[in-house]
């Protein structure tokens, strides 16, 4: 039976331990804050791969005002989870009620620092495409990326998440930074952390800033700045055959998972490995993890 709850009731049930806290919404709206502890699963998604949505025994489903969090209590409730709640009234009523929000600084951009990213990524990927002679649905079925996403990101409108442009930049056979490449060249270049870039995994708890600009490195290697919020896990699929990636921790724990074979690193720790099979960063404390990466590919592999 589903619950609908306050946000006081909400709060107590998750101070309790052992809820999932689902954040229903878009991520430009994630963006905004959220409920502290939650994980994105945006509605849309979570309807086309409920299975993949993980969902544990106890959930609390979150969106803006409750709407879609009632619908997305549905659907868990019929997938058999023993008990769904619903926050009543949303963020919306958890900021009324004066209970903390979540903006980590690790997350996405905000939505009016969004539109500046997102063309370069469109007018990359139209370039691209048209390039090799590819239609958006031979590219769909290379990539598994679906016509309407590809479409809506060539004109600027969707969010790109991380594994979504790794899936585009492996089918066209390009270095990840192909489709972030910036337009005009400079021998001396500062990357604010302020202003900074970030683009976000599915689920708002993985980012990844550019420490580099892909004109200078002309796809050999590239630079990163990688963000891990507590208890959260990114997959990675494999990226094309020897690609490496070098790695080191400089803030909290990641365990590493690569072809099912596990590394615990803590701060300081490097770790250099080949990337091209399955695999996937784990936070396996509260704290942020905050990493640097320097991924190289093999000769032959442009930006082209």
């Amino acid at each position: 039976m589903i619950k609908s709850v306050s946000a006081r009731e909400a709060h107590d049930l998750i101070a309790a331990g052992g809820m999932d806290v689902v954040d229903v919404r878009e991520p430009h709206e994630w963006a905004t804050g959220h409920v502290p502890g939650a994980r994105l699963v945006p509605l849309g998604r979570l309807r086309a791969d409920p299975e993949g949505a993980r969902l544990g025994q106890k959930v609390i489903f979150v969106c803006e005002r409750g709407g879609r969090s009632q619908h997305a209590a549905q659907l868990a409730e019929g997938r058999g989870i023993p008990e769904v709640y619903s926050l009543d009234g949303g963020t919306l009523a958890w900021r009324a009620a004066g209970l903390p929000i979540e903006e980590p600084r690790g997350a996405a951009a905000t939505e009016d620092a969004l539109p500046e990213l997102d063309a370069v990524v469109a007018g990359n990927l139209k370039e691209l495409r048209t390039k090799r002679g590819y239609s958006l649905d031979v590219l769909a079925g290379m990539s598994g990326v679906s016509r309407q996403t590809l479409g809506q990101i060539e004109l600027g409108h969707a969010v790109s998440s991380l594994g979504t442009l790794w899936k585009i930049a492996t089918a066209l056979q390009v270095p990840f930074s192909a489709l972030l490449a910036r337009p005009g060249t400079s021998e001396l270049r500062i990357f604010r952390s302020a202003g900074a870039k970030r683009i976000a995994g599915t689920d708002g708890r993985f980012s990844s800033r550019a420490l580099f600009h892909p004109e200078d490195t002309h796809g050999a290697f590239e630079f990163y700045e990688l963000w891990l919020a507590g208890h959260g896990r990114e997959d990675a699929e494999p990226h094309p055959h020897g690609t490496r990636e070098n790695l080191v921790v400089t803030s909290g724990r990641l365990v590493l998972v690569i072809g099912g074979e596990r590394h615990e690193l803590a701060k300081g720790d490097a770790i250099a490995f080949t990337a091209d099979v399955p695999h996937s960063y784990v936070n396996p404390a509260s704290e942020e993890c905050w990493m640097n990466l320097v991924m190289t590919y093999p000769v032959g592999l442009s930006a082209g």
